[in-house]
């Protein structure tokens, strides 16, 4: 569907209207709606549009371009009619001659859309076709602007626009050549070519091959449909001078990364297969691995960015990975960001804050290796792992390190201060060896922790009896962030604490404040989380004043947010978020004698409680 005129369905306020003031023949006149032209119209517009159709299933738009469809034709008359309803009762109006209805295809954004399929318009391939040949440097920059549009379509780009890309260099001279000739010729060859990608679908299994050569990375994002691929779209980019001198083992994890970062929102919170034809990267990114700490700072950031998405990883030889290989040695040109990736700020400060979940003054490389020469046992077997004399074994040698899988092998002389980092926030035996398990090993491990657990009187003094079962379980939610459990802790330490827990990834936020809670207050908070995380589709919490407001409602209201309220004088229903205030006094009590801050003890506490895996 079209809307018609659509800025000029937009009031504007009197200030607004006074800056669109234009002069004529006639006199000077002043726009009351929304002109053409305005640098800020269209992102108004958009706004606007949102707020109108956010509500309505299965409606897509784009400015004034309105799609809304279904799996069924019921189920798109139903959509159709709300649409509709919602359109007339903000007065918007349709163009009738540009609207089409209940087709099995349409033309969108310059694609054929329709089922399982995208594909490119016969139109636009039309005039790519009928364009002539480039004369001077804007013409062909029109031209690859238009050839880059259908990019994801083409999976040797970059290596076929390479000459006419050449041309738009500084101080060169724009000569056509029999070369440049046959460069335009294939690419308009390439454009009129019959590909055909697949739409993505969230119930269906998502690959993601990655793929480096000496001059770019590239990656594939297809669906597995009855064990075959099917692709939904291509990327690959050039390489800069810098990272073209990097390692192969570094550019095929630059791949990695480069993959992840640009499909990012079809691989986020959601299981997903990482493919790559480099084996040692499959050690080092396996999704249970901790990454050495003697690893290199690149592969240390990479395994960072990497640590906040759920995957799998899967070795698949050179040969049989073709298609992504074959982007990687024809890279798409296009943006590069200097830093490797745009890896999260918030990962960096966190790495810098912890470069490993375990570690402390005494654990560092020069360390590690004079306590193995010391020790008898673990000097001969890194003696015999450097002279190959054993076979089938576990244990690898890495930089001098001694490593047992992914885990790092701890000589006897080094494993009560380590057994004293894992035990620094006081989280239990439980916890304690589900973290020595991802990054540490000696053989008495497990009875070292129970034995420290049992002799630590600040453990002792928070234990809490076994809770109790709650009497009607809730159901688990299909995503995350559809339903969080929210709870205040203290007065504590001269402190409250906003605990916020997602029931579905487990994911906690705590939020301290000085100031006895209010309505207001916790609408600030919750504000920051949803700042970064979006609004939750239910919230349970119990019936305290705060939550139970008018104001803390009409919050909730407006957000769209579903409140429910567990029964009262029954904590136990709103588990989730009392378990975590248990654990939040616990670990503050047991940490009570450290001198520093409260934001530095959330700090630790919350980023332990993220780095150790669930117990399920």
């Amino acid at each position: 569907m079209d809307l018609y005129k659509a800025y000029l369905h937009i009031k504007c306020d009197d200030q607004s209207s006074k800056i669109q003031t234009i002069t004529t023949h006639k006199g000077t006149y002043r726009m009351n709606r929304l002109s053409f032209g305005i640098k800020t119209a269209p992102a108004e517009f958009n706004r606007i549009m949102d707020q109108i159709l956010r509500e309505i299933p299965k409606c897509e738009y784009y400015f004034d371009d309105i799609v809304v469809h279904g799996e069924t034709k019921e189920e798109c008359a139903e959509n159709l009619d709300a649409c509709l309803r919602q359109l007339q009762k903000f007065d918007l109006h349709l163009n009738q001659r540009k609207c089409v209805f209940f087709e099995e295809q349409i033309d969108f954004l310059g694609h054929v859309v329709k089922y399982n399929a995208i594909s490119k318009s016969p139109k636009k391939v039309a005039a790519i076709m009928e364009m002539p040949r480039p004369s001077n440097i804007e013409a062909l920059r029109r031209f690859l602007g238009m050839v880059t549009y259908y990019s994801r379509f083409i999976k040797n780009a970059s290596t076929l626009t390479a000459p006419l890309r050449n041309l738009l260099k500084n101080n060169t001279r724009f000569e056509w050549t029999a070369k440049h000739e046959a460069t335009f010729i294939r690419l308009k060859q390439e454009v009129a070519s019959d590909t055909v990608l697949m739409p993505f679908d969230p119930q269906l299994p998502v690959q993601l091959a990655c793929d480096a050569s000496p001059h770019g990375v590239a990656g594939i994002l297809s669906h597995i449909v009855n064990g075959v691929e099917r692709p939904i779209a291509f990327a690959s980019r050039s390489l800069t001078p810098a990272e073209q001198g990097y390692s192969q083992l570094d550019r095929e994890a630059l791949a990695i990364i480069f993959a992840v970062d640009h499909f990012y929102q079809y691989l986020f919170a959601r299981p997903f297969s990482l493919v790559t034809d480099n084996k040692p990267l499959v050690r080092i990114f396996h999704e249970n691995a901790k990454i050495p700490k003697m690893t290199s700072a690149r592969l240390q950031r990479y395994a960072a960015f990497l640590s906040g998405f759920n995957y799998s990883v899967n070795f698949r030889k050179g040969e049989e990975n073709s298609n992504v290989d074959c982007l990687s040695r024809a890279p798409l040109k296009g943006p590069v960001n200097q830093t490797d990736s745009a890896i999260n700020k918030e990962v960096h400060q966190i790495f810098e804050a912890s470069i490993n979940q375990i570690e402390s003054s005494t654990l560092t490389y020069e360390a590690l290796q004079e306590a193995y020469r010391n020790d008898e046992k673990l000097s001969q077997l890194v003696q015999e792992l450097r002279e190959n004399r054993i076979e089938d074994t576990e244990f690898t040698i890495n930089s001098g390190i001694l490593f047992r899988g992914t885990r790092v092998v701890i000589p006897t002389a080094m494993q009560p201060a380590v057994l004293d980092e894992l035990h620094r926030t006081h989280i239990g035996v439980t916890k304690m060896k589900q973290l020595a398990r991802r990054y540490v090993y000696w053989k008495s491990i497990d009875k070292d922790i129970e034995h420290l657990v049992r002799s630590c009187p600040e453990c002792a003094r928070v234990q809490n009896s076994p809770p109790k079962a709650p009497l009607h379980p809730w159901m688990e939610p299909e995503g995350n962030w559809q339903r969080i459990h929210v709870d205040y802790a203290g007065p504590y330490q001269n402190h409250h604490f906003l605990i916020m827990v997602d029931a579905k990834s487990k994911w906690a936020e705590i939020l301290p404040c000085r100031t006895a809670p209010t309505s207001k207050s916790t609408i600030e908070l919750m504000e920051e989380v949803f700042a970064r995380f979006g609004f939750p589709d239910i919230m349970v919490s119990d019936n305290a004043t705060i939550f139970t407001s008018e104001e803390f409602k009409q919050f909730c209201s407006t957000a769209g947010i579903t409140q429910k309220f567990i029964a009262p004088g029954h904590p136990a229903t709103n588990g989730l978020a009392e378990r975590n205030v248990q654990t939040l006094k616990h670990r503050l009590a047991a940490m009570e004698n450290e001198t520093s801050s409260m934001r530095k003890k959330i700090f630790e506490i919350l980023f332990r409680y993220r780095a150790t895996p669930l117990i399920n």
